[in-house]
C-alpha cells in the first residue's frame, strides 16, 4: 500500500518530510489539504494540533515532521540513502546523534523562527512594516549560533558524525528562506568555511532539489 502525506507541496514541514522520503526512494501520494479544513472535527481526530503534515501508512497515523521522518528512515532503513539514522544499539552513535537533534531544533530552528515570520509577513502582507533593531539583534544570535556550527563541522563531515542524517537535512526547508529576509547567505561565508561547505552539500542534494519548489506525490523510482 502506498504511504500517503496528508498536507500542502509548499509547506516547510511538508518539504522537510519529502526530502527524507526522496532521500529513501518511497513512492508516496500527496493528498491536498483544504487549509479551511484543518479545525474541522474530522481532520483533528487525525492530527489534534489542526496542522499539516500527517502521514498514513497502512492505517498507522504520524504527526509532526521530525517524528514522521526519522519513522520512515527507521523503517526503509535498507533502501536508499543509508544510516539516515543511527543503528540504536550503537549507544554513542545515537547519542551523537541525539545531541544533533538538540542542537537542530533549538540552536537552529529556535534562532531562526522570527527569519521565517518575517519571510512570511512580507509574502502575505505588502504593507508589513520590518522591525529592522529586532531583525538585527536575531542576526547576531544567529552568527553567534553558526559558530558553534563552525567549531563542530570542523571536526566531523556533518553534525552528527562523518554520515549524513536526517538533522542535517531537517536545516533546508527553513534555512533555504533566511538569505531572502538578510538579502545575504549567513551559511555561505568564507569565515566559515566548514559551514557553508556543509550547506552547499545540502542544497545539492537530488532530494531537496525534487522538493524545493514543492512536494508532488511520486509512484515509483527507477
Amino acid at each position: 500500500m502506498t504511504l500517503t502525506i496528508y498536507g500542502v507541496g509548499m509547506s516547510t514541514c511538508a518539504k522537510r518530510v519529502g526530502i527524507i522520503l526522496h532521500e529513501k526512494q518511497i513512492p508516496f501520494n500527496l493528498q491536498v489539504v483544504d487549509w479551511t479544513g484543518l479545525k474541522s472535527p474530522e481532520y483533528l481526530e487525525k492530527h489534534p494540533f489542526g496542522q499539516v503534515p500527517y502521514l498514513e501508512d497502512d492505517g498507522f497515523l504520524l504527526f509532526e515532521s521530525r517524528a514522521m521522518s526519522k519513522y520512515l528512515a527507521m523503517k526503509y532503513a535498507g533502501q536508499g540513502t543509508q544510516d539516515l539514522v543511527p543503528d540504536f544499539s550503537n549507544l554513542q552513535a545515537v547519542a551523537k546523534f541525539d545531541q544533533a537533534s538538540s542542537v537542530e531544533a533549538f540552536d537552529f530552528e529556535g534562532i531562526i523562527y522570527p527569519f521565517i515570520v518575517e519571510w512570511f509577513m512580507r509574502f502575505t502582507n505588502p504593507e508589513h512594516v520590518t522591525d529592522h533593531a529586532s531583525l538585527n539583534k536575531q542576526v547576531d544570535l544567529l552568527e553567534g549560533k553558526l559558530e558553534g556550527y563552525e567549531r563542530i563541522l570542523s571536526k566531523q563531515r556533518y553534525l552528527a558524525g562523518d554520515n549524513l542524517t536526517v538533522v542535517d537535512l531537517f536545516h533546508l526547508p527553513h534555512g533555504t528562506l533566511v538569505p531572502s529576509v538578510l538579502a545575504k547567505d549567513p551559511f555561505d561565508n568564507e569565515k566559515r568555511p566548514n559551514v557553508a561547505r556543509w550547506w552547499k552539500e545540502l542544497q545539492a542534494r537530488p532530494s531537496w532539489l525534487a522538493v524545493k519548489d514543492g512536494v508532488e506525490s511520486k509512484e515509483r523510482y527507477n
